[in-house]
């Protein structure tokens, strides 16, 4: 049974979600805009398999405490690097701003706390038009108008529940309800949403050369959903070429967010990445 609690990571208070079981921890990392919810379905999946899980909301999403004022990759990055330093050993999986944000916190690890790492549609490695585009401005006059707009929040609400199921989703997948009304009522009102659309800028403004060079010590797999309409395919195949050592599956038919789409197919695909190259090691004594 999913478990939730509190806890407070370089000062930050959030949520965890959490099942218990044996074996290294696997960390759930969500994506930008999303929250721990995300990693429900893969967390009853771990759960039934007897290995011990926990998912956290990313600071200003979910019900994390707000970001504060200026750069927020910095942010991410101590908060999770915190997390670690807490929890690790940990096996570390990442979704999308997650993705990136695990994949700097394995390359930072010099004390062999990250013991393998998955990656699940990174966004950092983007460079189609709607990522070169986001590197271009900060539209600070755009977010401020659309901030003001006289929306209703009912209408607010259709377009984020209709948005969610559309980008987040890959084609032919039951969205979940609950999901749903979380992801909803996370962006109630255009305020909210100009907000949202703000931040995702500044993040990509702030990444607008990649990783740069990056050396892992622990084993990397790569995954990525064959239909997302946010990230394309060529920025796990970029990602990839970065990191020849990793592993790479590209699958077929799945959206933005592999662990909503197919949680049994993820879950399964991080227990074998681990089985063939992380293996457990016995208690000393």
């Amino acid at each position: 049974m999913i478990t939730e609690a509190t806890g407070r990571y370089n000062g930050v208070g959030t949520r965890v979600l959490s099942v218990p079981g044996a074996g290294t921890p696997i960390l759930l990392l969500h994506g930008y805009a999303d929250s721990a919810d995300t990693w429900r379905g893969v967390l009853r999946e771990l759960e039934a398999a007897g290995r011990g899980a926990c998912a956290v909301d990313l600071p200003g999403f979910g019900l994390a405490d707000d970001r504060l004022p200026g750069p927020i990759t910095p942010q991410f990055e101590a908060f999770v690097d915190a997390l670690i330093a807490d929890l690790g050993p940990v096996v570390l999986v990442g979704n999308s701003l997650g993705a990136a944000t695990a994949l700097r916190a394995a390359a930072r690890d010099t004390a062999g706390l990250v013991t393998a790492l998955i990656t699940l549609d990174e966004p950092v490695m983007a460079r189609h038009w709607l990522a070169r585009a986001a590197r271009l401005s900060d539209y600070t006059w755009f977010f401020r108008l659309l901030a003001t707009l006289p929306v209703p929040e009912p209408l607010v609400r259709w377009c984020v529940h209709h948005a969610v199921r559309l980008f987040v989703y890959g084609p032919g997948y039951r969205a979940d309800a609950e999901f749903l009304a979380s992801a909803t009522r996370s962006v109630p009102t255009m305020r909210a949403a100009a907000a949202r659309g703000g931040d995702a800028i500044r993040y990509a403004r702030e990444n607008p050369d990649g990783h740069g060079e990056l050396t892992l010590a622990c084993p990397h797999l790569i995954l990525h959903g064959a239909k997302d309409r946010i990230i394309p395919v060529s920025a796990a195949r970029a990602l990839h070429t970065l990191l020849p050592a990793s592993e790479l599956t590209i699958l077929p038919g799945v959206g933005h967010c592999p662990q909503l789409d197919t949680p049994a197919e993820i879950a399964g695909l991080i227990l074998s990445f681990l089985a063939r190259t992380a293996p457990e090691r016995p208690a000393a004594g």
